[in-house]
């Protein structure tokens, strides 16, 4: 084959997309020699630039300028011999922006200054358009993929809400219509009461999931007893399994502890429950919660659990829920952790999605067994602080004497039930409240009444200020006022740094918690 001389060399850049330059390390990067397809790339004519009617500087596009200067500044102050550009634009003549490729060879003289530049530019600018537009249909198949998502959601919230309300508004009607016939004994009432509560905290729970889901939620950390825990949940187990389902606990006692959001534990167990219940069809079954302890070496985790490789060895708290349902296949195992996947007939809140996010979180490790027609097993291990403990746990505390109080307390909340509620509250303590419906007047309430003022509970989140407007506000006319802040979004008050409020109640709170928070407000007032 014949060798090609640097005559044909620039015969072959006559024509096409490449263009090769020489120009000088000067000012504007006069061009001392271009080649003729420049005309083709830029719209300007090869002579315009070898005679210094046009620089090339004055085609780079304004805001990529000071980056195309600054690569040659750090090539020239080097020893390189050549570099390339990051792709920049240019404009043409006719106005049009185009996007370049630009590869360089640094050329220096005998005591290493940098005089010339000779390289080539390539018109990358249809890829460019390509790419941009691949991104963008990633970008709206992602977006309709989350409205799916979200539209799946939706529907398994609304469907876990209404039972939810459905219930309550049950309970609310059998209350009223057995007063109304004064056929209510106390042990009615109490009876009621109690599982109204239970389903407003069930309630709870789930909008604790959402926000955890939305990046709106906190984790609170406490050590937990794993079988202390499953069996405080009997009552909730047994209202939230399938009529057809019967319930075995199998508890062990000797659990070790564990360090553990303890609403996340239980809605863990909640779902495995809920799943295996409705696995079970139309037919009885039985449902089986048990939990152990055991000291699992890391070769004992990767032969009992999926994906246990970055666990340690040491004690671990494990629970398990097993059904005698229908089982699932192998094709239904592979995706059960993905997000908004059901196997049933519509979608049901978070799902076992929600179950591998807690599990993870917490460093554990879960394991799926299951055939179709033979049932399904689910088994969790959690890392433990402590080796297992002999006898039972010790019970809860009883609960301290109900707060009587005294003095004024403001209340600032836009929610008429929610404000009314607390007030009736508050004055069933025997403090006297003043509302106010937003934040304005929530500042002018304390204007009118300053001195006599206790405390003030304020709402985060109201129409004209905010209740880290008030808070402000209210410093700037008494810088003692305690202040305690609420809202539903459970990470406000971790990103309260420069505005601190005296206490932070998260909603929704019992009457035994907004008391203790009272109690602490007041003695640190004192």
């Amino acid at each position: 084959m014949a060798a090609i001389d640097g005559a044909d060399e620039r015969a072959i850049f006559r024509k096409g997309p490449v263009v090769v330059f020489r120009w000088r390390n000067a000012d504007g990067w006069p061009v001392d020699y271009v080649s003729s397809n420049v005309s083709d790339v830029l719209g300007y004519s090869r002579e315009e630039f070898e005679l210094g009617r046009v620089s090339y500087a004055s085609l780079v596009h304004e805001q990529d300028l000071p980056r195309v200067a600054d690569e040659v500044r750090v090539a020239i102050e080097s020893t390189a011999s050549s570099f390339q550009h990051e792709p920049y634009r240019v404009r043409r003549r006719d106005g049009e922006l185009r996007w370049l490729y630009d590869f360089t060879n640094v050329v220096r003289d005998e005591a290493g200054r940098a005089t010339h530049f000779d390289g080539y530019i390539f018109d990358i600018t249809r890829w460019v358009q390509a790419e941009a537009e691949k991104q963008e249909l990633e970008r709206r198949f992602l977006h309709a993929q989350k409205l799916e998502s979200l539209g799946v959601l939706a529907g398994g919230v609304a469907h876990d809400f209404n039972n939810l309300l459905t219930a309550i508004l049950g309970q609310v009607g059998i209350l009223r219509r057995q007063l109304e016939r004064r056929e209510l004994a106390l042990r009615e009432v109490q009876l009621g009461v109690d599982q109204i509560g239970s389903i407003a905290k069930r309630a709870a729970d789930l909008t604790q999931q959402l926000l955890a889901y939305s990046g709106r939620g906190s984790r609170v950390v406490e050590p937990v007893h794993l079988g202390a825990l499953v069996r405080e949940m009997a009552s909730i187990l047994d209202v939230a399994r399938s009529k057809k389902a019967t319930l075995a606990l199998q508890l062990d006692e000797d659990t070790p502890i564990m360090i553990a959001d303890r609403s996340q534990i239980q809605q863990v167990v909640l779902n495995l429950l809920t799943n295996a219940s409705e696995a079970l069809g139309d037919k009885a079954g039985t449902v089986t919660v048990r939990t152990s302890h055991a000291h699992f070496t890391v070769s004992d985790l990767r032969e009992r659990f999926d994906a246990a490789g970055e666990l340690a060895e040491g004690p671990y708290a494990v629970i398990e829920v097993e059904d005698n349902g229908v089982g699932m296949s192998e094709e239904q195992q592979r995706r059960l952790f993905e997000p908004f996947f059901t196997t049933k007939f519509a979608g049901r809140g978070l799902g076992l999605s929600a179950v591998l996010g807690i599990v993870r979180a917490h460093r554990g490790a879960i394991r799926t067994r299951s055939a179709l027609g033979k049932g399904t097993l689910f088994s969790i291990a959690f890392p433990a602080v402590e080796a297992a403990r002999t006898g039972h746990p010790p019970k809860p505390a009883p609960a301290s004497a109900p707060l009587l109080g005294s003095g004024a307390i403001l209340v600032a909340d836009d929610e008429t039930f929610v404000r009314k509620t607390l007030a009736n509250v508050l004055r069933e303590q025997g403090f006297a409240v003043i509302e106010a419906e937003n934040g304005a007047k929530a500042v002018e309430r304390f204007r009118e009444h300053r001195g006599s003022i206790l405390l003030a509970i304020v709402d985060m989140t109201m129409p004209e200020l905010s209740g880290i407007e008030v808070l402000r506000a209210l410093r700037a006319i008494d810088p003692a006022i305690p202040v305690i802040l609420s809202s539903g979004y459970s990470d406000v008050a971790a990103n309260l740094v420069d505005e601190q409020p005296t206490a932070f109640l998260q909603k929704p709170y019992t009457i035994e918690e907004l008391e203790v928070v009272l109690r602490s407000v007041i003695d640190e007032a004192r």
